[in-house]
């Protein structure tokens, strides 16, 4: 009888070291990202993965001291860039010539710049900027404009696929 409450005993301290041990292996909401779902794209060394966009497709991949990466889905260009400093949208726009009137903004703010071309056949384009890491994201959705409101939920869903890592 002795013997059998020490086994019983001895099972049940087994157990609560195992579950406290599983307990104490918690994840992160990222990490539950990461192994539910696949990633699309993904440079180490520009610290960003972007997680599963449906029928989009790499176009280019250029990294040389930046990341730029050109993305594709229908008429719709995604153009992601990954620079090593926290810039703020008045450079990005002085950097990109964004005001010879060759342009016309449709809106603005800090982290958001809406604009589409003064030509012909006119692009409409919305620059978004994140910070993280140490690091600025651009995105840039680039399409015609007759086609790019219907493009939202494209752009949202890719939008919140890009993770800046470190």
């Amino acid at each position: 009888m002795l013997k059998g409450r020490k086994m019983l005993f001895c099972l049940l301290a087994g157990l609560l070291v195992v579950t406290g041990c599983s307990s104490a292996s918690s994840t992160t909401p990222e990490q539950v990202q990461e192994e539910s779902e696949q990633i699309f794209f993904e440079n180490m060394d520009a610290g960003i993965k972007i997680y599963e966009a449906p029928n989009w497709t790499l176009e280019q991949e250029v990294f040389s001291k930046n990341l730029n990466a050109t993305f594709k889905y229908e008429t719709l260009k995604a153009i992601v860039s990954v620079i090593p400093s926290e810039k703020t949208m008045e450079q990005i726009k002085t950097e990109l010539q964004l005001g010879d009137g060759l342009i016309t903004v449709l809106d603005e703010n800090d982290n958001f710049f809406s604009f589409h071309t003064n030509q012909k056949e006119s692009i409409r384009s919305d620059l978004f900027l994140d910070h993280d890491y140490g690091k600025t994201l651009i995105v840039t959705f680039m399409s015609p404009s007759e086609d790019f409101s219907s493009y939202r939920g494209e752009i949202e869903q890719f939008k919140e696929n890009i993770k800046l890592t470190q």
